[in-house]
């Protein structure tokens, strides 16, 4: 599903076009995507935040009809509009300077951009695979062992669009509330859904070959690579299960931050645990990745009500004690 319509297209095509043409001009020569996608970040400081957002969306659009269409240069395109992805606009004060939010630490979610990015920009014919598995990981939360069996497709209920299907991993000793798990979404751009298709279907082949094992090993070790160039001075890099804890933050941040009572935590930690196939809310409560500001790029799922009404309530409601001695 998408909001564009054919007016919007035809606007982003035709400022598209100008932006490449002024870049080209500028530059002496035609550039290459990566290239023009640098051209356009480096002149974010000069831009107003609005002017680069749709400069930003316009080349993007553009980048995903080439890649479209010419396929052999897919890789390349994807590779620029990584990079375009990672230049997020930066808002401003009055004087010019950057606000004190813009100078946060990056968030896991933003890692997992400059991994994509760096796979891409490498010769690794693993590159476009990882790139998906990090990204419907981020989307879904879902567990590596869960992809083979994963059932993605329209969804059963007519007030959603999507809908994925896992078997819970970690069914042991009553770990997992069920056998399964659903996720489903009011809406998915275009570009993820054929993403999570296409990771399922190469989870699924592999799966099929008796090779899914050395195909994860594979990525893991493409992983480590880029991740060892990108952030050599970090004792802990992301890895390929980043990508879940990057959704459970995501998640929290949207079901469980903004609760006003007891009940409506409770409600919105179950809520997490039901879309991570847990069987309590104690584990989403206690570990995975702190809330973090929601990544508007992925929008978050819905889970089935009746699995979360199996989660099992763990959260330790604080006493009446600590509630005297807390400001």
């Amino acid at each position: 599903m998408t909001t564009r319509n054919e007016k919007t297209e035809k606007a982003y095509s035709t400022r598209a076009k100008q932006v490449a043409v002024a870049a080209s001009k500028k530059a002496g020569r035609r550039l290459s995507p990566t290239e023009l996608a640098q051209s356009l970040v480096a002149r974010r400081p000069e831009l107003a935040a609005s002017s680069f957002r749709q400069n930003r969306a316009a080349i993007t659009f553009m980048l995903n009809e080439v890649a479209l269409n010419q396929p052999a240069l897919a890789p390349e395109t994807l590779a620029a509009i990584a990079i375009l992805r990672d230049a997020e606009s930066v808002e401003r004060s009055d004087d010019g300077a950057p606000r004190t939010s813009a100078q946060k630490q990056k968030r896991l979610d933003d890692d997992l951009h400059r991994i994509c990015h760096a796979a891409l920009a490498t010769t690794s014919p693993n590159a476009g695979t990882l790139v998906d598995l990090l990204t419907v990981g981020s989307l879904t939360g879902a567990r590596l062992a869960e992809w083979p069996t994963a059932k993605f497709g329209p969804s059963e209920d007519p007030d959603f669009t999507w809908q994925l299907t896992l078997t819970n991993g970690k069914q042991g000793n009553g770990r997992a509330h069920g056998e399964t798990r659903t996720l489903r979404w009011e809406w998915l751009p275009d570009e993820l859904a054929a993403q999570t298709k296409a990771w399922i279907f190469a989870a699924r082949e592999a799966a099929a070959n008796g090779c899914y094992e050395t195909l994860i090993s594979t990525l893991e070790s493409l992983m480590r690579r880029v991740t060892k160039l990108l952030f050599p001075r970090r004792l802990r890099r992301p890895t390929l299960s980043s990508a879940r804890h990057a959704a459970t933050a995501r998640w929290k941040m949207n079901y469980v931050v903004p609760a006003r009572s007891m009940e409506d935590k409770e409600l919105g930690l179950a809520i997490v645990a039901a879309l991570l196939g847990h069987a309590s809310d104690e584990t989403a409560t206690r570990h995975y990745a702190r809330p973090r500001e929601a990544d508007g790029r992925f929008p978050v799922p819905t889970p089935d009500p009746t699995e979360v009404a199996r989660v099992r309530k763990r959260y330790p409601a604080p006493s009446r004690a600590r509630e005297r001695l807390e400001p």
